[in-house]
């Protein structure tokens, strides 16, 4: 695919704009029922969507609740770090602490967009692949506040390193190493808390329509493209990527494998694209508040046929995400393979029919 330019210039102005799409259903259909939804949809009215109309409900309902969940979930790692480390609690509450606050932020950042970009929380608390050494070399430095870690890169920070510190090389308690997962965990909540104040600054903003039409174009260009960017961080980055790069290694470099919560990531940020794609509820969505995913807002365009065919491709992609119960290289190259369906279908006649050209940022897939 050809990659045009990506304007970090652009990005500011577009950012706010662009939230205006995003929202996040609040539970999933059985396949079954998605299709008989599908079908009703072709026989409902639906209404003619502006990005524009969606802004301050949907921002709330996605971005805001999603970004209050990780702000929660990491201050509760917080504290169960600070137990494990005084030797109150066992590791696996801390574990289990982790596991909560990464699909937290696997949900949040699976489109990311605005603060996520603006602050690039992604390399700062999830840069993939962590660098051990680097980790080793930042316990033994024994940074004593949020300010020295300022200066511990980014490849010995955030949920990796914390994983690592539970399971690969678990630190035990009142150790140097436990002392450095406390303190990283407090900076994994910095961050989550850092992004909650801007996504409800972001959810505040009072949105206008413009008479040019300009804006409502630039957030559905940005919306789709950042989209696409991170079906594609799933697809290759993280699920094809490993096995393709396998080598005569035992087994794929995924990320999350040592706390064998690979899976769990992939479920959590395809439920995420899934819910931005097709509509989940039998409900019209209302314009400024509800959700309009891509399948609607098709449908209330007219394009009744096209969005049909969205809707058919996407409910097989997740089908073959149901499907994958291991990371075994064949299960996942055969999920890769549906999931590439809706990439294309995605570039070449989705984006197409929304006006919109396909870009890539910093933020996209490899």
């Amino acid at each position: 695919m050809h990659k045009t330019p990506f304007s970090p210039a652009r990005q500011g102005a577009r950012t706010c704009a662009a939230l205006a799409l995003l929202g996040m259903a609040s539970a999933l259909l059985p396949a079954a029922a998605q299709t008989s939804a599908g079908a009703a949809w072709q026989q409902v009215a639906v209404p003619f969507y502006t990005p524009v109309h969606l802004s301050a409900g949907l921002t709330t309902q996605w971005y805001g609740a999603s970004a209050n969940a990780l702000e929660k979930s990491a201050q509760a790692q917080v504290e169960r770090w600070q137990q494990y480390c005084a030797g109150s609690v066992p590791a696996t509450d801390v574990q289990q602490g982790w596991r909560a606050a990464t699909t937290d932020w696997d949900r949040l950042s699976s489109v990311a967009l605005g603060p996520l970009i603006e602050r690039r929380s992604m390399r700062l608390i999830d840069f993939q692949p962590l660098r051990p050494a680097a980790v080793r070399k930042a316990i033994a430095a024994a940074p004593a506040d949020l300010s020295a870690m300022e200066r511990i890169g980014a490849p010995a920070k955030g949920f990796p390193a914390l994983e690592w510190l539970l399971w690969t090389e678990p630190a035990a308690p009142h150790t140097p190493a436990c002392r450095y997962g406390l303190l990283a965990a407090r900076e994994v909540h910095a961050e989550a808390r850092a992004l909650q104040q801007e996504f409800a600054q972001l959810a505040r903003t009072p949105w206008e329509e413009d008479d040019t039409g300009a804006p409502a174009a630039a957030l559905m260009a940005e919306f789709v493209n950042q989209w696409l960017g991170g079906l594609e961080r799933l697809r290759w980055q993280q699920m094809e990527k490993p096995v393709r790069s396998q080598g005569k290694s035992p087994e794929p470099e995924f990320a999350r494998r040592a706390s064998q919560t690979s899976l769990q990531t992939w479920r959590a940020q395809w439920a995420a694209l899934r819910a931005l794609a097709v509509s989940t509820s039998s409900a019209t969505p209302l314009a400024g508040r509800d959700l309009v995913p891509i399948e609607l807002y098709l449908r209330g365009r007219g394009l009744n046929d096209l969005a049909q065919q969205w809707l058919l491709t996407v409910e097989a992609a997740d089908q073959a995400m149901a499907r994958l119960a291991s990371t075994d290289k064949d299960a996942v190259l055969q999920a890769v393979k549906a999931l590439n369906q809706v990439k294309q279908q995605m570039q070449d006649k989705v984006a197409p029919a929304l006006q919109v050209n396909i870009g890539f940022s910093d933020a996209d897939g490899d």
